[in-house]
């Protein structure tokens, strides 16, 4: 290698550092996305927010914490698991709103969708033709409700959707899509 090549390398070298650490300083000082952004998709499922007036708070550039995503997950929580027991009560799902609400928030699905869905499938719980199994998912058993609220919204967020759709209906209940639909609507409505 001559001496100007390595001069050159050596020049390459010094602007790749500068520039790999100009964007490492950029990188560090943009806002860190939240950790849980999780909501329905339909705006009466979202929790309402209130406008607040200026404060100190906000002249500060706000950080996400930990504590702000606990704290929108709570309030979300505490907004629809009492509908959701309401919808359920007297069924096999009465008691389970927190574990529908919180599994909801955690994977940004309506909180209505999968109470709905039940009530439609298996009158919520009542006629499980597999343990656990208050959906209609071909022959999957769950070991308790906990878990199977869990992996039906989980599987709903993956498979199907945050909320209900046309496309849903068809996915979920091909044979009778529009009936199906009609149902989960109505259900939805009365949460």
């Amino acid at each position: 290698m001559n001496k100007q090549t390595s001069t050159l390398t050596v020049a390459g070298l010094a602007t790749c550092v500068v520039l790999c650490s100009l964007i490492s300083l950029i990188m560090l000082s943009l806002p860190k996305p939240k950790a849980q952004e999780a909501q329905p998709q339909t705006a009466s499922a979202a929790p309402s927010a209130q406008p607040s007036e200026a404060s100190e708070a906000d002249a500060e550039p706000a950080e996400n914490t930990e504590e702000e995503t606990v704290d929108e997950r709570t309030e979300f929580v505490n907004e629809w698991a009492p509908r959701i027991d309401a919808f359920n009560a007297g069924y096999p799902l009465d008691g389970y709103g927190q574990t529908f609400a919180e599994a909801a928030y955690d994977n940004g699905v309506d909180p209505r969708l999968s109470p709905a869905i039940a009530r439609v499938e298996s009158g919520s719980g009542n006629h499980c033709t597999y343990d656990h199994n208050a959906w209609g998912w071909g022959s999957y058993s769950w070991p308790d409700w906990e878990s199977a609220i869990n992996g039906h919204i989980q599987g709903m967020a993956s498979g199907y959707g945050y909320t209900l759709s046309e496309a849903m209906a068809q996915s979920y209940a091909p044979e009778e899509s529009d009936e199906w639909y009609g149902k989960v609507e109505s259900c939805l409505e009365q949460i």
